[in-house]
């Protein structure tokens, strides 16, 4: 087709290693490509997780290249990929980048220096003020080494929310910035689950309640201010459970582990491990409330992927989720202990029935306002507009 755009996704990890952001670029891709442009996605996940994830995700036989690192795997530095900038990567219209401090930045100035083609960054949260101070001295060193030139010389930046942008201008960032959320699949809403699977995998009894945290299991994550506003609200927790699933990150799940016998929680805590496909989606139809008590977040995908089960869901102003209140589908709360504890304290209170309708409420919103074919038309909107100028999409903002 005539307006067909060669589009390259580049960032570390598209797999289980990238954590949330491998899904956001795997369903903008396949989004992307299913109206009907060129997509490739550069990586450094094994080529044949590479070719099972075009699979699961219904993308084009050899979409994902797989490229080798050199050196930690933390650094991203990958001689090969840099090289195919020279080569592969001269056939692309745009560059779109999903996260930073990796040698993929490295990678994306030499393409921005050869081609002189449009580039796009999307941080997904890596900049905000809580991220920054975390590993510090490695962000130190990656922006003296590429990664200021990456982001004082990229062609516009990608905020999921408003209050994103403002960190990229905090941060002395001054490219356009496009705010365009992520998204939901249609799949994810309509994949089939089986609660009953995970009740009876993790002796779960029906009537026991279940309030669901997913995610890496890690400092910023704010778990030790959940169950301090749990050991607040003991006396409500008769009949309800806090299930944590997720990956251990740094050993924080056996100071959580700790925290609970500290607080005598055993009763009211279980830890099933990390879950992944159809566990996942059997976890989220097994609970009745999701919680993420965040200290900092970007737009986290698992609030979209709860709301998209049909759960309410109780998180912090570390997210970008007002719309909770606003559509009546859950809880924003401020970040603290005693904040959190009086959201969990009317939440806990409600009928299965109420928070069933809170749910649907939240399906209804992410099912309307956030699919990945509107979110993939908003980024060809920004393409285009950077290729070729013209007026000024309304989402893209300046000074």
């Amino acid at each position: 087709m005539a307006d067909e755009l060669r589009i390259l996704h580049i960032t570390p990890f598209v797999g289980r290693a990238s954590f949330g952001i491998g899904p956001i670029v795997l369903n903008l891709a396949a989004a992307q490509q299913a109206l009907g442009h060129s997509i490739s996605i550069w990586c450094f996940d094994a080529p044949a997780d590479a070719r099972q994830l075009e699979v699961s995700y219904a993308l084009h036989n050899q979409t994902i290249l797989s490229f080798p690192i050199l050196g930690p795997t933390r650094l991203g530095y990958s001689p090969a990929m840099e090289q195919a900038t020279f080569q592969e990567g001269a056939t692309y219209d745009v560059v779109h980048q999903h996260g930073i401090w990796t040698g993929v930045s490295r990678a994306l100035n030499r393409w921005r220096v050869r081609t002189r083609r449009p580039t796009l960054i999307a941080p997904q949260g890596s900049l905000e003020p809580w991220a920054l101070r975390r590993s510090s001295w490695k962000k130190r060193l990656a922006l003296l080494l590429y990664e200021r030139e990456n982001l004082n010389s990229v062609s516009c930046m990608q905020a999921l929310s408003l209050r994103e942008a403002t960190d990229f201008r905090a941060f002395g960032v001054r490219s356009p910035t496009a705010i365009i959320p992520n998204g939901i699949s249609e799949a994810w809403m309509l994949q089939t689950h089986d609660p009953a699977r995970f009740r009876t995998r993790h002796a779960l009894p029906d009537d026991l309640r279940i309030m669901l945290f997913l995610g890496r299991i890690t400092s910023k994550k704010g778990l030790p201010m959940l169950l301090q506003a749990l050991n607040v609200q003991r006396e409500q927790l008769s009949g309800w459970k806090l299930v944590i699933a997720g990956v251990n990150e740094f050993n924080h799940e056996q100071e959580i582990q700790a925290l609970v016998h500290i607080l005598a929680l055993q009763p009211h805590v279980q830890f099933v491990g990390p879950k992944f496909d159809q566990d996942k989606r059997d976890a989220f139809a097994a609970a009745d409330l999701f919680v993420l008590p965040s200290y900092s977040e970007g737009a986290p995908v698992v609030i979209l992927e709860a709301l998209g089960a049909g759960m309410p869901v109780l998180t912090t102003k570390a997210s970008p989720w007002a719309e909770l209140v606003t559509h009546e589908c859950g809880w924003w709360t401020d970040i603290s202990v005693e904040a959190i504890s009086d959201a969990l304290q009317d939440a806990l209170q409600r009928p299965r029935t109420v928070l069933r309708e809170m749910g649907q409420r939240g399906k209804k919103l992410v099912s309307e306002r956030y699919a990945w074919p509107q979110i993939a038309g908003q980024t060809l909107t920004l393409y285009h507009w950077l290729l070729n100028g013209g007026e000024q999409p309304a989402f893209v903002i300046r000074e």
